[in-house]
């Protein structure tokens, strides 16, 4: 079965009728971006976009402001902007994406980026491993909100749960309590021509369960390449 991404270019976006999270609206000429766990993010320039959500921002051990997204949604040296903070400019830049665990590793410019502990609901404070089944986590997508699920497997790299998502989610925090155990890759089951099997409707317990990376695991493979992100804490 092939996986297909929580990914939502902006052309699809548009055709799809999928809507922004409208936390966190900026001013008209707001050059600051605040950004938090759940924040859309705009990868790439002109026609070839990507939006997908911020995990978790904080700082390396180096200093430098970094953050996390799903891996797919872009590639190392790609720009990224605040999506609801378009006067900011670019803010920041992908420096490393890993294809195998899904995960991105960004570079957030100091100057134009106001990092948040708590966004939507969603306050994020530190780790925790992945939950055992049968457990409840939330997760916070720029599409999709905030929303919560029951877990039906999981494992030191991943796990399987319930919560509402759809494109557009992908890199969203996965928590429980204020504790990050995990980020959105992709639906278990894709949409088709003719079939939806994404959330629609927080309600509508009927969608397809979303397969996450667990971030302990992510942080260790960044921790382990001592590069941007390394030794990483959310702010």
């Amino acid at each position: 079965m092939q996986v297909k991404r929580w990914i939502a270019p902006a052309a699809v976006a548009v055709a799809c009728g999928l809507s922004t999270v409208p936390a966190a609206q900026a001013a008209p000429g707001d050059t600051q971006a605040a950004l938090g766990g759940g924040s859309g993010l705009v990868l790439g320039q002109g026609g070839h976009t990507a939006k997908c959500s911020l995990t978790t921002i904080g700082y390396d051990a180096a200093g430098r402001l970094v953050g996390f997204t799903a891996g797919h949604c872009a590639e190392a040296g790609t720009p990224v902007h605040g999506e609801q903070f378009p006067d900011a400019g670019v803010v920041g830049v992908v420096r490393a994406a890993d294809a195998q665990l899904d995960y991105a590793v960004i570079e957030f410019d100091p100057a134009t980026v106001t990092p948040l502990r708590s966004f939507d609901g969603t306050t994020i404070a530190g780790f925790a491993p992945t939950p055992p089944a049968w457990s409840v986590v939330c997760q916070n997508g720029r599409t999709s909100g905030h929303a919560c699920g029951v877990v039906w497997t999981s494992s030191p790299v991943g796990l399987l749960e319930q919560a509402c998502s759809s494109y557009g989610d992908s890199g969203a925090p996965v928590t429980i309590g204020d504790r990050l155990v995990g980020m959105i890759s992709a639906p278990l089951i894709s949409d088709t021509r003719n079939l939806r099997f994404s959330c629609t409707d927080a309600n509508n317990p009927l969608h397809s369960p979303v397969i996450a990376v667990a971030f302990d695991t992510v942080r260790a493979a960044v921790d382990a390449g001592k590069g941007v992100g390394s030794g990483f804490q959310p702010v």
